[in-house]
């Protein structure tokens, strides 16, 4: 089996009967559609039930949270790629998992282009595109890595953990910096248009400073005090315009960090 498309859900029925169509509408059959639904009572086990024959495990129960519920889709899933495609989100056309796995897939993370539901204004974001250089741990660090986005290798999960249920918003977010900043596990690229993002969750809604601070608090569990320094001080420059536009243009201060790190590696005063 190919894929695991795990949707997670709370109380939004009219969300998950749109996500629930839109993978049920995909051209391609290799995959396996897992729903946790954390105990709704606004109808949405109902609609769940609607298309049981369709899913192929679902459950509806209490959970400690958002990470807590995507930890129990992965403990059940079988593919070889998870995919979390959350109530509210979906996929952009019929036919995008027919469009990914025409790829030849190498590596332990695949991702593609996102679209932006902004109060109902789409906007197609392909960023991506750039992971010849972009996935550095400075990178990482000072932007946000979409989940919609990224399908992931189950063994990922057992290689390096699984979503740390202790964070709010911020665990898929760890997950990435620990495999692909500091593991420095491959990310390939296709140019697919995969899911609509619902900006009306959690993450997207919660404010800046909390993002912030749970992702400080990762990067000085996860860093050496030393690079975690020098990260959140590039970082704090590049906010106050010192650092312009340093994902696309600045690629000579990328180099010179990676240089540090590279340094700060062979005279072992980092965990990298």
């Amino acid at each position: 089996m190919k894929v695991s498309i795990i949707t997670i859900n709370w109380n939004n029925k009219i969300g998950l009967e749109q996500t629930i169509k839109s993978v049920l509408s995909q051209s391609f059959i290799d995959y396996e559609f897992i729903v946790v639904d954390g105990g709704s009572t606004d109808g949405s086990v109902e609609v769940i039930q609607e298309h049981k024959n369709n899913i192929h495990y679902w459950v509806s129960e209490s959970d400690s949270g958002i990470y807590n519920a995507m930890n129990k889709g992965i403990y059940t899933a079988l593919g070889e790629y998870c995919y979390f495609l959350n109530s509210g989100d979906v996929f952009a056309s019929d036919d995008v998992l027919t469009d990914i796995f025409r790829h030849d897939l190498e590596d332990n993370f695949v991702c593609g282009n996102i679209i932006w539901d902004e109060k109902g204004k789409l906007r197609k974001d392909d960023s991506y595109r750039h992971r010849d250089w972009l996935f550095s741990l400075y990178d990482i660090y000072s932007g946000f890595l979409c989940h919609q986005a990224f399908l992931v290798k189950r063994e990922m999960f057992d290689e390096y953990g699984y979503y740390d249920e202790s964070l709010r918003i911020m665990s898929d977010w760890k997950h990435f910096l620990i495999a692909i900043g500091i593991n420095h596990e491959k990310v390939q690229y296709v140019d697919v248009d995969i899911a609509v993002y619902n900006t009306d969750g959690l993450s997207s809604t919660i404010g800046g400073k909390a993002i912030l601070a749970e992702k400080q608090k990762v990067a000085q569990e996860e860093l050496s005090e030393q690079v975690y320094k020098e990260i959140d001080r590039l970082y704090y420059l590049s906010r106050n315009g010192f650092v312009i536009d340093f994902v696309h243009s600045k690629k000579w201060i990328h180099f010179l960090f990676k240089v540090f790190l590279k340094i700060c590696t062979t005279l072992k005063l980092t965990k990298l």
